[in-house]
């Protein structure tokens, strides 16, 4: 039996729906359905209660994922115990980054640590900001790269880990270019709402854009939700709306005109990148400490972008 059939299970009883699941694993929905009814057939009765208009599953496949879960936990540390011991390129770390910072800060830090130490073996993990914690939290990773924010605290132990802010990062609202002016501006009005392209509710930037819109009134009709900041650019690339989205990972939109800043400064939410690690204990995982502490301190790993602005 694939184990993917297992983590398939497991994502789906986090989720809401079908939908969410599958795209949480890159298929598509009539995919993920046939992986989920592969599974059943192999356990040999139904795990989720198609019946019922929610998502549930049924009492065997409550019980099941309990086991799942603790099966994959296992099968993991003991993938982990594996690599541990296979330390022959010494230089090897692995790492869970948010999608945006892998497509964009990530890079910059990678240049930095090769520089300094040579090339390195690196395992990089890409996900929503709750399971990069829990990769690092369980030590699926070493290394965890993430955005943080002075009023929004994340479900991570600070006495267990150690952490750093190694660069900056802002989220700045963008819509598509109409003739060199942006096709939705902010505030809006209350006649014609703007519509939004937004981060779902639970996600770090989607606490700090409602967090912003309580302090600012602006205009805006939330259309869209995921809470993948690529997605979010694909969707203001087609038209759909306005979107905060990092202000790196949209530098070449802006720089060629696709995009453009569509509100001033006070719209603009500031972020750290931060890197949490443990006690370090070889010569090489303390390079890799110090180079991240000193690249911030010397301004390398801020990330301003450079914009197109609208006359």
């Amino acid at each position: 039996m694939d184990f993917k059939l297992l983590e398939d299970l497991v994502c789906l009883a986090h989720s809401t729906s079908f939908t969410s699941a599958a795209r949480e694993r890159f298929v598509t929905q009539p995919a993920f359905s046939r992986r989920i009814k592969a599974l059943e057939q192999w356990v040999g009765t139904e795990l989720v209660n198609r019946e019922s208009q929610l998502l549930e599953l049924t009492p065997q496949g409550q019980a099941f994922v309990i086991e799942a879960e603790e099966i994959l936990n296992r099968l993991y540390m003991a993938r982990d115990s594996a690599r541990s011991l296979n330390q022959q390129a010494k230089n090897e770390i692995s790492v869970a980054a948010q999608n945006s910072i892998v497509q964009t800060l990530f890079m910059q830090w990678m240049q930095h640590i090769e520089k300094a130490v040579g090339p390195v073996y690196v395992r990089l993990s890409s996900d929503r900001l709750s399971d990069c914690i829990e990769m690092f939290q369980n030590g699926s990773v070493d290394y965890l790269l993430c955005y943080t924010h002075d009023t929004l605290g994340i479900a991570i132990d600070s006495e267990r880990f150690q952490s750093s802010v190694i660069g900056m990062e802002t989220l700045v609202p963008v819509s598509l270019n109409m003739n060199g002016h942006p096709q939705h501006q902010l505030p809006g009005s209350e006649n014609n709402p703007i519509p939004l392209v937004a981060y779902t509710h639970q996600s770090l930037f989607g606490k700090a854009i409602d967090q912003l819109l309580e302090k600012e009134q602006g205009f805006l009709n939330r259309r869209y939700e995921n809470p993948f900041a690529h997605t979010l650019k694909s969707m203001v690339l087609a038209g759909y709306g306005l979107a905060w989205l990092p202000r790196s990972f949209v530098s070449d939109e802006l720089l060629r005109g696709d995009l453009c800043i569509a509100g001033d400064e006070r719209w603009h939410v500031p972020f750290e990148v931060r890197l949490y690690y443990r006690d370090a204990e070889s010569a090489f995982a303390k390079s890799i400490i110090r180079i991240s502490k000193t690249m911030f301190n010397e301004g390398d790993f801020v990330a301003h972008g450079r914009v197109y602005i609208p006359k």
